[in-house]
């Protein structure tokens, strides 16, 4: 009758220690400085799905996002840190988290759509600027549209609004410091130019531009929304 598998080994380890006193390290095994020996057991390696909504619920505890958004974070993490899964995994994993995020209310497009809408108009962008940024997040141009009508559903004129808030930020029209040595170096006509550009390219009408940049006085700009 043969020997028990590994029995060989281990008789050979006790005699060693019997015989010349010498300690044996089990493999796998960590010796500390005070000699004691502990055995390090190798961790389970963690299902693909699980690994991924660990990553989602990290990510979402810190951000905002849309499904689309989160979907681009979950694919760059599974290319860095689960590549060594199996890639069907990796796609059903990606798919399960998605719609376990959504089930439980962590990701919600129209919610996405208006909260964005409404911090975007409290920062001064136009309704342009909104909507293209909306749209790389892969929404409908319907779901955009209402969102942007609920943000603005408070306000008369909305993207004036923004506009007004875009000029106080950048300084443009009658918000610019007309004493400052470089609007002094300049002929005035050069900054309206100036200053009308860069609401254009804010994604106002040239309307609504002309109405701020041609405006004299900022404390009482705000009775262009009357």
């Amino acid at each position: 009758m043969g020997l028990p598998p590994g029995f060989a080994c281990r008789l050979q380890s006790h005699y060693l220690m019997c015989r010349f006193d010498i300690p044996i390290t089990p493999v796998g095994a960590v010796v500390t400085r005070a000699g004691q020996t502990t055995v390090k057991r190798k961790m389970a390696r963690k299902p693909a799905d699980v690994r991924m909504m660990n990553k989602a619920v990290h990510y979402l505890g810190r951000y905002s996002s849309s499904r689309h958004k989160l979907a681009q974070v979950l694919q760059r993490f599974a290319d860095r840190k689960l590549a060594d899964y199996d890639p069907q995994d990796i796609r059903a994993a990606l798919e399960q988290t998605l719609n376990q995020c959504a089930k439980l209310g962590y990701i919600d497009d129209w919610q996405f759509a208006v909260t964005t809408a409404r911090s975007q108009r409290r920062l001064g962008r136009s309704q342009a600027v909104i909507r293209q940024r909306l749209r790389q997040h892969a929404l409908d141009d319907d779901t955009i549209m209402q969102a942007l009508a609920q943000a603005d559903e408070d306000s008369i004129d909305a993207d004036l609004q923004a506009a007004i808030r875009f000029a106080q930020r950048r300084r443009l029209g009658p918000f610019a410091n007309r004493t400052s040595a470089s609007h002094l170096r300049h002929d005035p006509q050069q900054w309206r130019q100036r200053d009308l550009g860069a609401m254009a390219r804010a994604g106002f009408s040239i309307a609504t531009a002309r109405k701020i940049i041609d405006h004299d006085d900022p404390d009482t700009i705000d009775e262009l929304l009357d």
